[in-house]
């Protein structure tokens, strides 16, 4: 019986991969003939279509009661997506950032991250509070419509390239891409199902707490696309996409992942919310944003310090439920 579960739990893994992968290459070639802009494309498109699974896993769960792993997968998500994924972005292979959208969004992410912590002071994150992140989305959303706008108006004279891709276009293409559009959504969805329903047996079966296989296994797992994506990304020399869509996932699991969630069901924040999960998540994240703001690059050293937090994080929730 064990043994199913590990298969569908790994099954679930797969899916979420690769239904992301198809979903990614759809939604960029759809923002490729829009001419948008790499860091604005990965915050828009990108980071919505990375953060499904995160959305969808923490929704099931919020649904099926399992409360602590709705909030757990999302600031597991960020603490990975800064950690682990952008660390290695930017150990790998430093890059330079684009200022003003860069600081925009790292305003917004750091703002999101703020009205959390206040919101959840009382212990938990209720409706109300849902509703209020909600707006914050809303105010994200608004921002990246105008970022959108304004850089579709400035590359519309000079873009004859993407023009004569735009001529080329045929209703079977457009078929095709929105075929496996929604091929990719429904694999990320069944993934995201089995991998909650699983990991919840496996917690249970193992003895760990559903709140740190959520922060650790699951949210890798709901990181997966964008590991992938970014690691894809800076492959082809397109850093831009890789910032954009961490950052904009990183919102994305603030003000939708955490906030839908508390619309199903409260969401309690746990003492080691407190004491532990927040305190590496914004560290983390004042580590990506200060040094990034201020040289308008990020460097390999920061990616190092990035990753060894994120396995400082890992081992500390090793050694206070494992060891």
């Amino acid at each position: 019986m064990m043994a199913l579960v590990i298969i569908l739990f790994f099954t679930g893994f797969v899916l979420i991969t690769k239904g992301a992968d198809i979903f990614i290459d759809c939604t960029v070639l759809i923002g490729k003939k829009t001419g948008i802009s790499e860091i604005i494309l990965g915050a828009t498109i990108v980071s919505f279509a990375t953060t499904l699974p995160e959305l969808t896993v923490s929704t099931l769960a919020s649904i099926d009661n399992h409360t602590t792993m709705s909030l757990g997968n999302a600031v597991g998500s960020i603490i990975c997506n800064t950690g682990l994924i952008l660390g290695l972005v930017a150990f790998i292979s430093p890059f330079k950032v684009d200022k003003g959208m860069f600081s925009s969004k790292s305003i917004i992410l750091l703002i999101s991250v703020l009205a959390l912590m206040i919101l959840g002071r009382d212990g938990s994150i209720t409706r109300k509070d849902g509703l209020l992140l909600i707006i914050l989305l809303a105010v994200y959303m608004y921002t990246n419509v105008k970022s959108v706008s304004g850089n579709s108006k400035n590359s519309s004279n000079s873009n004859d390239g993407m023009n004569s891709f735009r001529a080329t276009s045929n209703k079977f293409e457009n078929l095709k891409t929105a075929l496996l559009f929604i091929l990719g959504l429904v694999m990320m969805v069944v993934g995201s199902k089995l991998l909650v329903d699983n990991g919840v047996k496996l917690a249970s079966f193992i003895g760990i707490p559903q709140g740190v296989i959520s922060l650790t296994v699951i949210a890798l797992g709901t990181s997966l696309p964008e590991l992938v994506s970014s690691l894809t990304a800076i492959r082809k020399k397109h850093h831009g996409i890789s910032v954009g869509n961490i950052l904009g996932a990183n919102i994305l699991n603030i003000t939708s992942v955490i906030a839908i969630s508390s619309l199903i069901n409260d969401l309690p924040i746990l003492a080691q919310n407190i004491k532990i999960d927040f305190l590496f998540m914004i560290g983390l994240l004042l580590l990506l944003i200060l040094p990034t703001m201020k040289k308008s690059k990020l460097y390999r050293i920061q990616g190092f310090l990035m990753l060894g937090t994120y396995i400082i994080y890992i081992t500390t929730l090793y050694f206070m439920y494992l060891a």
